[in-house]
């Protein structure tokens, strides 16, 4: 079985990571890692890397924008469950994206790995070996859940934010990803990745390890998923936008009341 995860840009313009991982109910394999950027490249990608076997693909952008402005239902909710952790979502409407093009870069991809015989469903399970199916996740809340945090790992740099706290935090990253080698299943990842020295990396040279870092834990939340289903949930609705991420055991019952509600 094997793992993808895509950390989508918005725009063609910019690099995207790429990740795959093998492995089984006893332990995971990191395959191989790339930034790339048109959506030709991805797929060539996941044909070369992964071809007609089964696959879950994971992917870090919205897929499914039904709302003209404002925000999807899944925001709203990942805000609400997740804001006390920093991890609250960014509000997805059709007026933000097609700012960056003249479509929706997370749907129109969506439609080419169905041609390529994926289908979209956050609702498998484990006894789906054989599928090949994709799902949108977002990293912030899953790191919370799989790490166990308070609040996010600020690695990412942002406009107030100096390098060093940038540095600090993105070996923080670099830890906790580390640690998840002495779980069961047993982790394995790549060395050039997890033990990067980043110090004194800035612009598009930290920007390309960020990325294919956060593609990394994209294709783990792939693989979480489908070994801990009882333990994540899916955020809205494949009619109105979803997002699937990991989540703590008290939010199980508040989520299920909530949509028992909507």
């Amino acid at each position: 079985m094997f793992f993808t995860g895509i950390d989508l840009a918005w725009s063609e313009k910019n690099l995207s990571g790429v990740a795959v991982f093998e492995g089984n109910e006893e332990t995971i394999q990191f395959r191989c890692a790339n930034i790339l950027c048109a959506d030709s490249e991805i797929l060539d990608f996941i044909e070369g890397s992964v071809g007609e076997k089964p696959a879950l693909i994971a992917i870090d952008a919205p897929l499914i924008v039904p709302n003209e402005d404002g925000r999807r239902i899944a925001d709203a909710q990942i805000c609400d469950f997740f804001g006390k952790y920093n991890a609250g979502a960014y509000p997805a409407s059709r007026k933000l994206f097609l700012q960056w093009g003249k479509t929706i870069r997370g749907e129109e991809l969506s439609r080419k790995l169905e041609s390529l015989g994926f289908k979209q469903d956050p609702y498998f399970t484990k006894n789906d070996k054989g599928s090949r199916k994709f799902f949108e996740v977002y990293p912030h809340p899953a790191m919370v859940v799989i790490f166990n945090l308070r609040e996010i790992i600020r690695y990412k740099k942002k406009k107030g934010r100096p390098y060093e706290t940038v540095w600090d935090e993105f070996q923080r990253y670099q830890k906790c990803l580390k640690k998840l080698e002495t779980d069961f299943p047993e982790l394995r990842l790549s060395s050039e990745l997890i033990e990067k020295n980043i110090i004194g990396l800035k612009g598009k040279a930290l920007k390309n390890i960020e990325d294919q870092l956060d593609a990394v834990f994209c294709a783990y939340i792939a693989y979480y998923a489908w070994t801990y289903r009882e333990k994540c949930a899916v955020f809205g609705n494949l009619d109105e936008g979803y997002i699937l991420s990991p989540i703590f055991p008290e939010m199980q019952f508040r989520l299920q009341r909530n949509q028992k509600r909507t």
